[in-house]
């Protein structure tokens, strides 16, 4: 497997500056975007618990497609675009168990293989073949328990992409075998007023969390908090917590004794808090050019629910809080006043540091080319 070093954070393949104004707002980068970075490169979808049995399936958009995976009669996870090959209409709904895929439309019925197997009508049409109309496929990989697509056919694999970050997110979730979704809904909002990268480089720093977040300064050192790259990932690390905080209590003898976030190339944020065993995985997807879907899922061990004090914590503050600075930065990028920034950056990489946020530029600029 390749091995990932830790980016030097003021490398000169990284611009000191942010990315400009207009790669938040311009519908013509947007466009660009979804070309280059939304449908050539790997997004979460969901966890392989998810697809126990023959004809288990999800349903997600990525962009303007989309998308089923679904577990096949051979035991194999599938990706079909969710359009008939018939007239284009949507095929399925949410997620859920099916025998066969059948159009709302016109009846046109695939195995779960994706293989057309009735047309109504057609065998009147002597040129007419069932096999040429199978479901159009993309590409689906397992990675540590979770389930990715990529609509790019011939994309490496994420594992080969990824580097050490199976190794990291076992070495330091040591219980992430165990993990299972909370396949209901938590109450967490799901769309934001503000371009997806708006709400990813706000992920990627904790510059922002003594003012933006101040109950969750409270419960970390800021003084210890860390920042690393490595290839198309990134951690942040809060290795010392208060366990007697404004944020949330927990006990001194919890599993969770610290603060781990993951970023993974393009639009994967995932991580945990301080406390019990609770880790999230969220795809940051856009919803058009200034607006963002949020897409995940909370994990937890052994079907335990979210502890009260957490998830009002997390529904009610430090939600709400990052959604209120995004979509103020969001008004702010329109401005004629403004351009571009400079990344604060901490050679120590500590708390105050931007160069994650650095580094997500540099990887859309490498995406998008000279634009």
């Amino acid at each position: 497997m390749a091995q990932t070093q830790p980016t030097d954070a003021l490398s000169p393949k990284h611009a000191y500056r942010t990315l400009s104004s207009r790669y938040y707002w311009s519908p013509e980068i947007f466009e660009k975007e979804k070309t280059a970075i939304l449908y050539r490169h790997w997004h979460y979808a969901g966890h392989i618990s998810q697809f126990a049995a023959p004809g288990d399936y999800l349903t997600l958009r990525i962009g303007d497609e989309h998308l089923i995976v679904m577990r096949g009669d051979d035991g194999d996870l599938r990706g079909f675009f969710n359009v008939c090959r018939h007239r284009a209409h949507r095929l399925l709904e949410n997620s859920g168990n099916v025998k066969a895929i059948v159009c709302p439309y016109h009846a046109w019925t695939y195995n779960r293989q994706g293989e057309l197997r009735y047309a109504r009508g057609t065998d009147a049409m002597p040129d007419f073949e069932l096999e040429k109309h199978c479901l159009s496929c993309f590409k689906v990989e397992v990675f540590c328990s979770f389930v990715f697509v990529n609509l790019d056919t011939n994309a490496i694999s994420l594992a080969e992409q990824a580097g050490d970050l199976a190794e990291d997110l076992k070495l330091r979730v040591p219980f992430l075998d165990q993990l299972k979704p909370i396949l209901t809904d938590t109450g967490r909002p799901t769309r934001i007023d503000a371009n997806w990268k708006v709400v990813m480089d706000n992920f990627l720093e904790c510059y922002h969390c003594p003012k933006g977040h101040p109950a969750f300064a409270d419960m970390i050192d800021m003084d210890s908090f860390e920042n690393e790259t490595f290839g198309i990932w990134s951690r942040q690390s809060a290795p010392i917590v208060n366990p007697n905080n404004s944020a949330y209590r927990f006990s001194e003898d919890a599993p969770l004794q610290d603060a781990n976030f993951w970023f993974l190339w393009p639009t994967l944020a995932m991580g945990y808090l301080p406390g019990e065993k609770i880790f999230f995985a969220t795809a940051i997807l856009p919803d058009g050019v200034d607006k963002t879907y949020r897409y995940g899922h909370w994990y937890v061990v052994d079907d335990t629910p979210l502890p009260g004090d957490f998830n009002n914590y997390v529904n009610t503050v430090i939600v709400p809080e990052d959604i209120e600075l995004c979509e103020s930065v969001q008004q702010g990028l329109i401005s004629q006043s403004y351009e571009d920034g400079p990344f604060v950056v901490d050679p120590d990489q500590l708390g105050i540091s931007e160069h994650a946020v650095q580094q997500f530029h540099g990887l859309v600029r490498d995406a998008l080319g000279n634009i």
